[in-house]
């Protein structure tokens, strides 16, 4: 199909092109659909190679290849911001966030990662010197867990992790007072990072992109900040308060956006180069030519009884009746015969091939992800998927440290430290067994035990009152006596006397001899 008009030259080719044979079979993408669902539960590592193909359809389906454009952008500034991501980062972030509406494939991909996360958390101490008094530290504890509790962290941080996966950094502010806590997200269009503060990202915002409609819905010191600006008093870029402000970046290891997933998308965009071979396989698979046999004179070497202007006007007559994939060859005295050009000897496995070539280009081994049925090696694959979670959970620790130490809850005999467990809702259990485990052998963890079972400081502390001091269920939720709550004074078989039946002569003489009590 032609490019529509205005624009630009088709995009660029890139190596490693996929077989049109691996995505033009109905069986293949129904085996990619069913790994790629067995991924998100869990159940098997990611095949990249297959989400590849499943991507490309879900391009297909939107009709970015026939209108070459992704989004607001076309798919030659695409490949160009993927080329220059430090000055181009907010066309990959758009065409991210386009994804996740049009593919539902990129979409639960990114949903993986970000469902991944638990957020099971708890307060440790240090720094404790000899002069603390008990009552003052319990009550900064407590007064800390509290504060945490209102805070609502589980649901907040995952708030956050929605976001991360596909647009790699949160820019948010605090909404706050003494009953409620509230983080909100701003337009990353309209924000920048700024410096470094206690390993932490800060950012600014664009004063000018707030519409004066919706100045009610940002926070008071923004809104402060808006009407200074508008009176010249401030230049547009403002820098919201350290403790006012939350700004986590999934790659922290680069100064710009740069999504998680989006480097496929490189592969993916290949779509001159997959579509030429698509169209020329199917093309030369389904032409077939057949051999009109034109009548010759016999008495004279090939002189064909019908002129040329003859052949000519029954040639076309034919034409309008066949599609274009069939064709007419005029042979002089040979016999009429279809000719098929489709290559039945290919039994190559050209899925495998692709397969193999993706991750020797990556210089990994596939068996490490999808080339392997062993549980060892699938536990390996989620952990190493974990790891992205476990790195994320870092700068989550540490925002709450700058919390805490902003808002003096650290006082000069103690100090307290915010702690996020390294668990998913695939490695729960084992995360639970380790630290009781450790528990049984005396290690000081049982408060990582329970935060691993979901309870945060607040709860323990409210469900020791509650179950202990309220409704005291040790001593009220006693079971009904039966057979299997009571013991017996004396152990074994009953005795004859007890059930009222004379002792037979080889008892008696067991009796007498006081037998069992030598035994």
């Amino acid at each position: 199909m032609p490019r529509p008009k205005g624009s630009k030259n088709k995009p660029k080719n890139f190596t490693t092109p996929l077989p049109s044979s691996a995505i033009n079979s109905q069986q293949i993408y129904e085996r990619d659909e069913s790994n790629f669902n067995k991924s998100m539960n869990g159940n098997k590592p990611v095949d990249w190679s297959g989400f590849k193909r499943l991507m490309i359809n879900d391009l297909y389906l939107n009709n970015i290849i026939e209108t070459y454009r992704c989004g607001n952008y076309s798919l030659d500034d695409i490949n160009l911001a993927l080329e220059h991501p430090h000055s181009s980062s907010q066309i990959l972030l758009s065409t991210s966030d386009f994804l996740m509406r049009i593919s539902p494939h990129y979409n639960r991909l990114n949903t993986y990662y970000s469902n991944m996360a638990l957020f099971d958390w708890g307060i440790d101490l240090y720094d404790v010197k000899d002069s603390y008094n008990l009552d003052t530290l319990k009550k900064s504890y407590f007064a800390l867990a509290a504060q945490l509790e209102k805070m609502s962290l589980k649901h907040e941080f995952s708030k956050i992790m929605k976001v991360l996966p596909y647009q790699d950094v949160f820019y948010g502010v605090i909404l706050e007072n003494s009953t409620d806590f509230f983080i909100q997200q701003l337009d990353n269009r309209h924000c920048k990072l700024r410096q470094v503060q206690d390993g932490l990202y800060n950012f600014k915002f664009d004063l000018s992109s707030i519409n004066p409609l919706n100045i009610g819905a940002y926070p008071d010191y923004i809104q402060q900040a808006y009407i200074d600006y508008r009176n010249g008093d401030i230049i547009n870029w403002y820098i919201p308060p350290s403790d006012k402000q939350i700004c986590i970046k999934l790659n922290s290891h680069l100064t710009y956006p740069y999504p998680l997933l989006i480097s496929i998308v490189r592969d993916i965009f290949d779509l001159d180069t997959y579509k030429k071979l698509k169209l020329q396989s199917a093309r030369t698979d389904n032409y077939k030519a057949i051999l009109v046999q034109v009548p010759i004179d016999e008495s004279t070497v090939d002189k064909p009884l019908l002129t040329p202007d003859t052949l000519a006007v029954f040639a076309e007559l034919n034409k309008e009746s066949m599609s274009d994939d069939i064709g007419l060859i005029h042979t002089l005295g040979s016999k009429a015969e279809a000719i098929s050009f489709k290559d039945s000897s290919n039994t190559r496995n050209n899925v495998a091939d692709a397969t193999t070539d993706t991750y020797n280009s990556a210089g990994v081994s596939n068996e490490m992800f999808n080339g392997s049925s062993s549980g060892t090696a699938l536990g390996y694959s989620i952990e190493n998927d974990s790891g992205l979670i476990y790195g994320i959970y870092r700068q989550f620790e540490r925002w709450i440290n700058r919390y805490i130490k902003l808002n003096k809850h650290n006082k000069l005999n103690y100090k307290f430290s915010f702690f996020l467990l390294d668990i998913t809702i695939y490695n729960r259990k084992d995360v639970i067994d380790r630290y009781q485990s450790g528990c049984s052998f005396g290690a000081p963890v049982i408060s990582k035990w329970l935060a691993a079972l979901d309870m945060t400081p607040s709860k323990i502390d409210g469900s020791f009152i509650l179950q202990q001091k309220i409704f005291d269920f040790q001593n009220n939720l006693i079971p009904l006596s039966s057979s299997y709550t009571q013991s017996k004074d004396s152990g074994g078989r009953p005795t004859n006397a007890s059930k009222g039946e004379p002792l037979d002569t080889a008892g008696e003489q067991t009796e007498n001899g006081d037998e069992n009590a030598k035994r």
